[in-house]
């Protein structure tokens, strides 16, 4: 009797220290659902700004072959470089973007609300970043566009 008595309260130690440490365990679930929609609401501003890429180097000839045979070629071939610059900056943004979050994806899973919390704000600062490159590429297209009459 005296052995199941002690199995019976060694059960139960365990038991309590087992309950103690799941209920210690850090809940990050809040962290991680915050940090994956700020997640995709990067991408969507990303996934409205792709579409419009395919269109830059149409218009990019366009402004070429006007500046070609304009007696006021600087305007065209300003916009023109302002288009090159737009899309220098979505494939900056992307591979920046690529290396930093979509790389490390998996690893959010194990991270601390600390380390989570670093990574929300980096990616506040990121949807800073490419809201920033969705004016430019915009501005530049509808810019070329008003220039070309199209």
């Amino acid at each position: 009797m005296k052995i199941s008595i002690k199995l019976i309260y060694r059960s139960a130690l365990l038991l309590g220290l087992a309950l103690i440490a799941v209920s210690c365990a850090e809940d990050t679930s809040a962290k991680k659902e915050q940090y994956e929609e700020l997640f995709h609401q990067v991408l969507d501003v990303h996934d409205e700004v792709m579409p419009k890429m395919g269109d830059i180097p149409e218009i990019s000839k366009e402004l070429k072959a006007i500046a070609d045979t304009s007696s006021t070629a600087e305007k065209y071939l300003k916009a023109e470089q302002k288009l090159q610059e737009a899309d220098k900056l979505m494939m900056d943004w992307m591979h920046s973007f690529s290396d930093e979050f979509v790389k490390n994806k998996a690893k959010v899973q194990k991270m601390t609300n600390e380390e989570l919390q670093q990574q929300i704000e980096a990616l506040q600062e990121e949807l800073g970043d490419v809201k920033a490159m969705q004016q430019a590429v915009d501005f530049s297209i509808e810019n070329a566009r008003a220039l070309t009459n199209k």
